[in-house]
């Protein structure tokens, strides 16, 4: 009997072996999958924040700004022969568009204006377009605004930069705007790469 004894037992080390390596594949299969799953997540998660509404550019007064179509060009003044690299990201909407236009001094690489225009809810529960726009001669009327950032032209195709505004005031009939929050704007962490531009000097000879 012993044989017998010896050989059963044998059997059920074999089989019970054979369990504990297919339950580890099996725990091992399903952790890799939980992981596969998390990646997937994630990724699905940062492609739909730049791709639901546009690609995201910034925050504006904490909330996202996103744009459907960029673009730049960089000119000289007839006149003063100063150069300015101008960089557009528009934001189409159901009704109308959203803009922020960079203005930056194509020589020191400075950002010297900007012209953002926002769709706000009015007084009378209608819509208006609220123009924000930071210029060096009207200090007057937005004493505490802020702007800062560069731009980089070394590519001769395609810009890239930062920008950043702080304490913009509406320009124009900002007691129409029914939102206080909707009367000063703050705009973070505008990074750009890779925004197509055309340098008209170049374009039409004239450097």
């Amino acid at each position: 009997m012993k044989p017998y004894t010896l050989l059963i037992v044998l059997i059920i080390a074999l089989t019970s072996c054979k369990e504990s390596n297919e339950t580890n594949s099996l725990e091992q299969n399903e952790k890799n999958e939980t992981a596969t799953a998390e990646v997937v997540k994630k990724e699905t998660a940062t492609k739909s924040k730049n791709t639901s509404n546009g690609t995201f550019l910034c925050k504006i007064n904490g909330k996202d700004w996103a744009y459907t179509k960029a673009s730049g060009i960089v000119d000289t003044h007839a006149k003063t022969k100063k150069r300015t690299a101008i960089i557009t990201f528009i934001k189409k909407l159901d009704r109308g568009s959203e803009t922020v236009q960079l203005f930056y001094d194509a020589d020191t690489k400075k950002l010297e204006k900007v012209n953002i225009h926002l769709k706000v809810p009015k007084n009378d529960g209608k819509t208006m377009t609220a123009m924000y726009i930071y210029h060096p001669d009207t200090n007057s009327i937005h004493p505490n605004a802020k702007i800062s950032g560069t731009i980089d032209l070394s590519n001769p195709t395609k810009a890239s930069g930062n920008a950043g505004v702080s304490d913009l005031d509406a320009r124009f009939e900002k007691n129409a705007i029914a939102n206080t929050d909707d009367k000063l704007i703050t705009v973070e962490g505008i990074n750009f790469t890779g925004v197509g531009y055309s340098d008209l000097d170049k374009a039409f000879g004239s450097k």
